[in-house]
């Protein structure tokens, strides 16, 4: 009798539930989780002291951080040390594999915040090329992962020294992340560091050509970085706006008039950059009142109130002389020079009845005044 006969289908459906419950079959599967984000990772630099420093940081503060709670446990859980030896774990953050490695909480970690002022400060003492590739990425940790910022006094510290050294344009890279790194103009402090150090990269060298240029050009990454959402609010004018404040709208007419008093001939560009600005100052001007805020003499610190209002005065001296009968609303703008002139004059001579020291705050302020160009 023949035996009986399956159709094709059945056969092969036979021969795959076959195939699967063979007990030579294994499933393979990865023991390793992964994850999007990615830890930032430090640049070499030529200081043995700081790369040490930025590896501690990395090892001990930021991959625990960007760790899931589950392998965080595992990492610091007392019971799980000889575990961790006998069956290595690791885990993919980003396109990283990290070997998960047990840490002492007690005696392993050294104080976040000394760490980060130790390693800033060795940034400062180094090569500015540094800062551009591992700041960013010192910023991105804390604020990512630790969540926990840098204290804004660091910060202003950074872009203070940054900006005497003319080096501004190295510390923009973190702005230009600020969604990562939360170094934002919405943050005032740091706004008026930024804008007084772009008015200081200028006033480098007498005003030098290439200083100037170099202030100019980052300004204008500024003003940019002022229209996004990371840094402004875009389309809409708030209150108090960087975009309208006369210390900001100064700074950029400052620039640009000393560079074409002293560059161009004494004359304003052919697209009349120095008129429009110019023009956007004074019609704040007129709208806010031509006096300036209160300037007076701080006990300690920078000596802000003077430092903000200098600009004011020094851009529309030079437009003065550089746009003559074009002039702009020539009326406020002669009130502005001599309000803000007088006001300014009262406090410098009120700090150099102080005899400050060279390179102390009022000494600044002082030189700052100074340096104004008035020939």
């Amino acid at each position: 009798m023949a035996s009986p006969s399956i159709c094709t289908r059945c056969a092969l459906r036979i021969q795959r539930a076959s195939s699967s419950s063979s007990p030579t079959t294994t499933r393979s599967f990865s023991s390793t989780p992964s994850f999007k984000r990615a830890v930032p990772t430090f640049a070499e630099t030529a200081n043995p002291e700081l790369n040490d420093i930025l590896s501690t940081i990395r090892s001990k503060h930021f991959i625990p951080a960007y760790l899931r709670n589950r392998e965080r446990r595992a990492i610091f859980g007392d019971k799980n040390r000889q575990n961790l030896i006998d069956n290595p774990q690791s885990v993919v953050l980003g396109d990283e594999e990290i070997q998960l490695q047990w840490i002492n909480r007690r005696r392993e970690i050294p104080n976040r915040n000394a760490l980060i002022t130790k390693a800033i400060n060795l940034m400062l003492a180094s090569e500015t090329k540094d800062w551009g590739k591992n700041l960013p990425a010192l910023l991105q940790g804390l604020n990512e992962g630790v969540k926990k910022s840098v204290d804004t006094a660091l910060m202003e510290k950074v872009l203070r020294k940054a900006a005497e050294m003319g080096k501004l344009g190295t510390v923009l890279p973190c702005m230009q992340r600020a969604s990562k790194t939360n170094m934002t103009l919405k943050n005032e402090a740091i706004l008026r560091c930024v804008v007084l150090g772009l008015h200081a990269s200028g006033a480098r060298n007498g005003w030098n050509k290439g200083s100037l240029e170099k202030a100019i050009r980052d300004s204008n990454v500024v003003a940019l970085m002022l229209e996004s959402a990371d840094h402004g609010t875009q389309s809409v004018m708030s209150e108090n706006d960087p975009r309208t404040r006369p210390f900001v709208l100064g700074t950029w007419l400052e620039l640009v008039a000393a560079y074409a008093y002293k560059y161009q001939g004494g004359k304003d560009s052919a697209e009349g950059v120095v008129k429009t600005y110019t023009a956007r100052l004074l019609s704040r001007l007129a709208e806010s009142g031509t006096e300036p805020p209160q300037i007076t003499v701080l006990e300690k610190g920078m000596q802000w109130p003077i430092l903000q209002a200098i600009p004011v005065w020094h851009g529309l001296y030079l437009a003065q002389k550089l746009l003559g009968n074009e002039m702009p609303n020539p009326n406020v703008a002669r009130e502005a020079l001599a309000s803000y002139e007088g006001a300014i004059s009262n406090a410098v001579s009120e700090l150099e009845a102080q005899s400050p020291t060279v390179g102390s705050y009022p000494a600044q302020a002082v030189d700052a005044w100074k340096s104004c160009i008035r020939e």
